[in-house]
């Protein structure tokens, strides 16, 4: 894509619409996409499955260090291969080359070091830097997954135990964790959630799910509510909890009036 002459961020955000580059499950700094059309549509996929008779395991993901950790050597490999070239790409390569930081402590200043990682947050076009940087997860996952920036969750439906295990086996764990640590952007596992929704399996069997961190293999910390995008979720599929929190914050603003 050659530059034109208008501004970059208008240009790339063009590029990406005309050409659809961005991932249907990517909801996060995307015109027509917000919090609220990536929450309708993960809780359409669940509710059909658990009307059907399904139970779902929801894996929610976390980014060591998200928008930090994007090395820029290989953020401009990916632009490159969305066809992003020319005075555009020579002014984002401009924009992220010798950047330097140094620490200051009252009065102390550290010595000035490179900055090899990290898309500049506060920047118009640092959220489709990372969101170009990502892209391509989804293509790695069997199952469903939704994705707002930098927020991931994955789900499978679960009828059996073998489900649950085809979950673990599936490219959105292992192949997914061997993407993070190809492309330096790990996954903290113990930040990671796991959410069965639903009534526990017939056979009783609790499935472990894991990622990896590093040589050690860590096991995905198991919780029966989690807050989504601002929403609380629960396992048994109630909306309880978000009601009781929206009302609590109600009367504290009525409180203030």
């Amino acid at each position: 894509m050659q530059d034109n002459g208008i501004m970059p961020k208008d240009a790339l955000t063009h590029y990406l619409d005309v050409n659809d580059i961005i991932s249907p499950h990517q909801h996060g700094f995307m015109s027509g996409r917000y919090c609220l059309t990536n929450l309708l549509e993960t809780l359409e996929c669940w509710t059909k499955a658990l009307d059907e008779g399904s139970e779902i395991d929801v894996l929610y993901l976390d980014y060591h260090k998200a928008f930090d950790s994007v090395t820029h050597k290989r953020l401009i490999e990916r632009l490159k291969e969305y066809g992003i070239i020319g005075k555009l790409l020579d002014w984002v390569q401009s924009f992220l080359n010798l950047r330097k930081l140094r620490v200051g402590m009252r009065g102390s200043f550290s010595e000035w070091f490179v900055v090899l990682s990290g898309v500049p947050q506060g920047s118009v076009l640092g959220p489709f830097q990372f969101l170009l940087f990502v892209n391509e997860l989804p293509l790695w996952i069997v199952n469903s997954m939704s994705m707002f920036a930098d927020d991931t969750k994955l789900w499978a439906y679960i009828r059996s135990e073998a489900d649950s295990k085809s979950q673990q086996k599936d490219k959105k764990l292992y192949m997914l964790v061997e993407w993070s640590n190809e492309w330096q952007l790990r996954f903290n596992p113990t930040k990671c959630k796991l959410m069965h929704i639903g009534q526990p399996l017939q056979c009783g069997v609790v499935i472990k799910y894991y990622i990896s961190n590093s040589s050690t293999k860590v096991k995905v910390q198991s919780v029966n509510e989690e807050k989504d995008l601002g929403s609380h979720f629960v396992s048994v599929s109630k909306s309880s909890m978000q009601c009781i929190t929206s009302a609590a914050k109600a009367w504290s603003v009525l409180g203030f009036v």
